[in-house]
């Protein structure tokens, strides 16, 4: 288990500006007072970044791909100032079938400075094959920090549910296998993947070093990426109050000015009370498409947006087959909740 401490001012953090936020939670403080916070809501996406990134210095600087994400959501509200530490725990490790890499699975656990569960999320990485042997005898780590891993943080939700009535602000109507395409098309520049990477501490060379790599080995980190494609959906999905993300997994790498879009379909619509729904969806990141002149009217496979993680080869079967204008062109699949305001 590793224990990574950072301290976080969110009033200097400035990487927003590269996940632009529509829901007003995290935009208008007379919107977020209204929902019963004290300040502005930080973005899932930023704690997601700070979760994922705290650990590679000290855990995945040997990390080859991020593979995916699984069960990630925000378990207590984070204020301007906070001072957060980072812990990971190592849950499984296997070589893959052909021993030239292993799978290792870990949780991720973000705790505040009052030892409160802030953020934690489950992740797959791809590194360098096991020595043998593989299977080993697991020591459990009994140690103080171990109580971070036991149970669950409180919910997200549980702030919203005495809410009586939200805020006046604009919400779309979402139905059950509703297709969006999501029109903003938007890059990650060679300045702002250095910024962010400096700011979030990602010290993996992958992201930034182009002399060992070479400008055309950089790849924008996953976290990045999946932050981009989410504030990308976020404008047809508003009001977004909280999410849970299920899990997402990066099919095709991104590199700076790689261009980044989305599309999206409505899995399922559940009343949660008379306030609010929570909107179960499908999102693909794409890159490099132009969505209103190559997917307006164009049939993107139902295989594509099922509720189905599927393999890289796959998915690019899949294209080819029937949709050569996605071939080599999705970045990301990803499912998630969204908690909103009922229209």
């Amino acid at each position: 288990m590793l224990n990574r401490p950072r301290k976080a001012n969110f009033g200097h953090l400035a990487p927003e500006s590269a996940f632009p936020a529509s829901s007003r939670i995290s935009t208008s403080a007379e919107y977020a007072a209204g929902c019963g916070l004290e300040e502005i809501a930080i973005p899932a996406s930023m704690l997601l970044n700070l979760t994922l990134c705290f650990s590679v210095e000290p855990f995945s600087q040997t990390c080859r791909l991020h593979l995916g994400l699984e069960n990630a959501r925000q378990e207590a509200v984070v204020r301007e100032g906070d001072t957060f530490r980072s812990f990971t725990r190592l849950d499984r490790m296997g070589n893959t079938s052909r021993g030239d890499a292993s799978v290792i699975h870990t949780t991720h656990i973000l705790v505040n400075q009052r030892d409160e569960r802030v953020f934690s999320l489950l992740k797959r990485s791809y590194y360098d094959p096991i020595r043998q042997p593989v299977e080993r005898e697991s020591k459990p780590d009994q140690g103080k920090n171990s109580s971070y891993f036991d149970g669950v943080g409180q919910q997200f939700i549980d702030q919203f549910q005495s809410v009586e009535k939200f805020p006046d602000a604009p919400l779309e109507s979402l139905a059950v296998d509703d297709v969006i395409l999501h029109l903003a098309v938007r890059p990650i520049g060679w300045t702002e993947n250095l910024a962010l990477s400096t700011i979030y501490r990602n010290t993996h060379p992958i992201h930034w070093d182009a002399q060992r790599y070479g400008r055309d080995g950089i790849v924008v980190c996953g976290g990045f990426v999946q932050a981009l494609v989410f504030a990308i959906c976020d404008r047809e999905l508003r009001q977004v109050l909280d999410e849970v993300l299920e899990r997402s997994s990066h099919v095709n790498t991104i590199a700076p000015e790689d261009r980044i879009g989305a599309v999206s379909r409505v899995l399922s619509v559940e009343q949660i009370d008379r306030h609010l729904e929570a909107v179960r969806i499908k999102t693909l990141g794409l890159k490099n498409v132009d969505i209103e002149k190559e997917l307006v009217g164009v049939e993107i496979p139902a295989d594509l947006l099922d509720d189905q993680e599927r393999k890289p080869s796959e998915i690019e079967a899949i294209c080819q087959a029937q949709c050569p204008t996605l071939s080599g062109k999705i970045a990301l699949q990803a499912i998630r909740t969204v908690i909103r305001p009922r229209s």
